[in-house]
């Protein structure tokens, strides 16, 4: 019934679309321009080059100093990286002297919660403190502010040893940027710094960093505004999303970074931005910076041909495996946050396979490398440097074919199956001798148990059995060669249509008495006195997930012998694109470190006869109103429904049509990680919050569409009436530096 409920509101939206589009209709979107390439996530150290002409002519009016000077005040300092405990996070940014941060809704989920007492439900209700004292220290987050990059190249070569191999280089190169760091670093332990390969490791970038570790919530706007939409309209356009959160970072009193403690005091960062309160129009420039995570633009055709049928196809039915089980549990049971988060995965890897079919991506890569190939062929000296990449690269993948999908699938069906992590617990009481007994204590047999016991207790099982499932049924539509053996003993057919039948009906049979799901059964096998013997068959479900246990060790093996002849393969391929074109500046994939991207506001065409607007507004979020989530508008917020009875006013925010700007589009280039970037003008003023890419250009983080790739912010505007006219956050707003036009 959800999902019957989920896709009746996606169908829903996209007929609002329809009719927001046509409401918003202007003269100079008649005929839409054609989309510029806007392409590249520029590093700060490449800013002083032709790129700044680049940008200088796309409308930016900054010099190069006030962007990136690492002796002085300048934005990128006030740019932050969001991290959540070990795992990553996004980016904000300072829009105060008295460290005040803002960021996505989103990003700061996790704190939300954690924020909240066990009397109080910061995502229904959301949340303002109304005092300095009452800001809450948020576990888990920190941030870091970027003080500079340097190039470390030349300096590694210098201390490399004398001929070493390829394999030597790489593991001294490590110890080498280990060096670089320790002594940069020294004894500061506020100073974080990184050494990063790009240009498939050509070039090698120190990225350099001012840690803070007292962060705390400020200010969040409930749920139902902060993630109107939910996954429905994740990556989806048009959007109605307030996707935007406040939170502080604090220091000691010298001003030294230290965990959360009561007399802490805000941080006072060298730059904070000022924000532009003003209406945009299509053709804007725009500019971003944040900390992107990885794509995957400079890699061969041979690469994209691995993905696209070998890696993309089982990474969906993964995650679709583990999310059809997720919306089996109560929603009591589950984890709100991870259920999204493997939603949204999903989702994209759904939009990389669309995207790769629908602009034939790997052969627009196999293209450009014959092209490669071509140019290499016409010089002999070039033919002797190059000459054995792409062979060597073919190789490389012809390797990783063999076993690539297995190997993933075997992965995550061990990362994601309860049932076939417990197995190894088994291990010792089916591995031994025949005529022999398990050598373990009772203690031992005991903590075993309890252990299974405790694991059992904490899944649901119709989870559980559905992940199962899915799995086995994902494993049966692998070619027969690549199946697991174990299939082949247990069952007759190997049409995967009829196979699935039979592991059906296996699953109904053992599901509730093999020893991976029956605690009675555990316990009988693991506290039994028996001598093993060859006519005591181990558990069926055992055998199963022992065989995709051995299946996961083999393939990860022989796909690890690819690496070999890759990552040199890899390291020449990317040194011969840039030989190819010397005069032109080119952009590294992302790794995590702060980039720059610089577009305009614009729509697009993501299909014959249909062109999207860039804009929507607080109009469009109410229509899409159902009064129930993901699409649930606040009271507060309906009574500015342009069908009440009493009159609209948005005090200075609106926009020349008089509805309230919410959500725009630019071609700027992002990617996962960008969360919660500063959308700047041409004078580095903040104009919008990004916190999404649509559907159509998430194949871009692989082959740039600049006619579909767009990024998706929140106007700033809107962010200003909420504080403003809505939740009254004057405390908050006498600290931003607020221009208006």
């Amino acid at each position: 019934m959800k999902s019957t409920f989920s896709g009746f509101l996606l169908v829903f939206a996209l007929l609002l679309s329809s009719c927001a589009s046509q409401e918003q209709l202007s003269s100079s979107e008649v005929f839409p321009p054609d989309s510029p390439d806007h392409s590249g996530m520029w590093l700060m150290s490449q800013l002083d080059s032709e790129l700044y002409e680049l940008l200088n002519r796309r409308g930016l009016q900054l010099s190069v100093d006030e962007i990136y000077n690492p002796e002085s005040p300048s934005i990128h300092k006030a740019v932050v990286r969001i991290n959540i405990g070990e795992e990553g996070g996004g980016t904000g940014s300072f829009v105060s002297d008295q460290g005040l941060i803002l960021t996505n809704h989103h990003v700061a989920y996790d704190a939300i919660v954690s924020a909240a007492g066990r009397q109080e439900n910061f995502l229904d209700n959301g949340f303002y403190a109304d005092s300095i004292e009452n800001e809450v220290p948020i576990p888990g987050y920190s941030v870091y502010i970027p003080l500079e990059q340097i190039d470390v190249t030349d300096e590694i070569q210098e201390r490399h040893s004398e001929n070493l191999s390829f394999q030597e280089i790489l593991s001294e190169q490590e110890e080498i940027k280990q060096q670089i760091i320790d002594e940069y670093v020294g004894e500061n332990p506020d100073l974080i710094a990184d050494v990063v390969d790009i240009f498939g490791g050509n070039r090698q970038i120190l990225s350099s960093y001012r840690v803070i570790r007292d962060i705390r919530l400020v200010y969040a706007p409930e749920e139902s505004i902060g993630k109107f939409g939910g996954d429905i309209d994740n990556w989806m356009w048009p959007r109605h999303t307030g996707d935007y959160t406040f939170l502080r970072a604090y220091v000691d009193k010298n001003g030294g970074s230290t965990d959360y403690q009561p007399q802490n005091v805000p941080f006072q960062p060298d730059y904070s931005l000022p924000i532009r309160n003003s209406i945009l129009t299509t053709g804007d420039f725009t500019m971003t910076l944040g900390f992107p995570g990885t794509t995957y633009r400079k890699e061969s055709s041979y690469a994209f041909d691995f993905y696209e049928k070998r890696q993309f196809p089982v990474l969906q039915k993964a995650f679709r495996a583990y999310l059809n089980g997720l919306e089996k549990a109560p929603a009591s049971e589950i984890n709100t946050a991870e259920k999204a988060s493997i939603a949204n995965t999903l989702k994209y890897y759904e939009g990389i396979r669309d995207g790769f079919e629908q602009h034939d991506v790997t052969t627009q890569k196999r293209n450009f490398d014959q092209r490669f190939g071509e140019w290499v062929s016409a010089d002999s000296l070039r033919e002797i440097k190059y000459g054995r990449v792409l062979p060597q690269l073919e190789q490389s993948y012809s390797i990783a074919d063999q076993t690539g999908d297995v190997l993933y699938l075997t992965f995550y069906a061990l990362q994601f199956s309860s049932v076939l992590q417990s197995s190894s617990l088994f291990d010792d009481f089916y591995d031994v001798e025949d005529g022999a007994r398990v050598e373990l204590s009772e203690e031992e047999k005991l903590m075993t148990y309890d252990y299974f016991r405790q694991l059992h207790q904490s899944y649901n099982h119709e989870a559980e059995y559905t992940i199962l499932r899915d799995f086995l049924y994902a494993f049966a539509e692998l070619p027969e060669e690549r199946r697991p053996l174990i299939f082949y003993r247990f069952y007759d057919e190997t049409e995967s249509s009829k196979l699935k039948v039979e592991l059906q009906q296996f699953l109904d049979r053992q599901f509730r008495s093999s020893v991976l799901t029956d605690t009675t059964s555990a316990r009988n096998l693991i506290f039994s006195e028996h001598e093993m013997s060859q006519d005591q068959v181990p558990d069926s479900l055992y055998l199963i997930a022992d065989d995709i246990r051995e299946m996961f060790e083999q393939s990860r093996d022989n796909y690890l012998r690819h690496f070999t002849y890759l990552l040199p393969a890899q390291k020449r391929y990317v040194e011969g694109i840039l030989e190819m074109a010397p005069g032109k500046v080119h952009p590294a994939d992302a790794n995590f470190t702060l980039r720059l991207s610089a577009g305009e506001v614009m729509g697009y065409q993501p299909q014959d006869g249909v062109y999207n607007l860039p804009f929507t507004t607080l109009n469009g979020m109410i229509q899409k109103n159902r009064n129930r989530y993901p699409f649930l508008v606040p009271d507060k917020l309906l009574k500015y429904s342009p069908d009440s009875t009493s009159s609209v006013d948005f005090g200075g925010y609106g926009n020349y049509s008089g509805e309230l700007p919410l959500n725009f589009l630019s071609t700027n280039d992002i990617t996962g990680g960008n969360s919660g970037s500063p959308v700047l003008n041409e004078n580095g003023e903040i104009i919008g919050l990004a916190f999404d890419g649509n559907i159509e250009g998430i194949v871009s983080d692989y082959f740039f569409i600049p006619e579909l790739s767009r990024t998706i912010s929140l106007d700033i505007g809107f962010i200003l009436f909420m504080m403003e006219e809505i939740d009254k956050t004057s405390r908050l707003l006498d600290e931003l530096q607020i221009r208006s036009n």
